[in-house]
């Protein structure tokens, strides 16, 4: 298994790629067995197993874009808040992409 995590911002990236989380952070939506499972508590935050991590592959790229990095076949794609960000037609647009992974 390989997960693709993107972004547009290289912060956001670099944070999630260190793999740190705090408390609220891990409250939502994370059952307590997974946390428990997954992740070590480090002082205040949730530090995710080295595991998880080396399967996340990391990719600065903005769906907006007319031209998308080169990317696998996909069995499922998440777009957890972010077509919030974006007008009926850039979403189409982003659904279209999708499909054709």
């Amino acid at each position: 298994m390989k997960i693709i995590a993107s972004d547009l911002c290289s912060g956001i990236l670099e944070r999630a790629q260190a793999g740190r989380f705090g408390q609220l952070e891990v409250n939502r939506g994370l059952p307590a067995p997974l946390l428990l499972k997954y992740f070590q508590r480090e002082g205040l935050e949730w530090q995710i197993s080295k595991n998880v991590r080396s399967l996340v592959q990391f990719r600065q790229f903005n769906l907006a874009d007319d031209i998308w990095p080169s990317l696998p076949k996909m069995d499922v794609v998440f777009l957890r808040n972010v077509l919030i960000y974006f007008d009926v037609s850039t979403k189409k647009q982003i659904f279209r992409r999708i499909r054709t992974l």
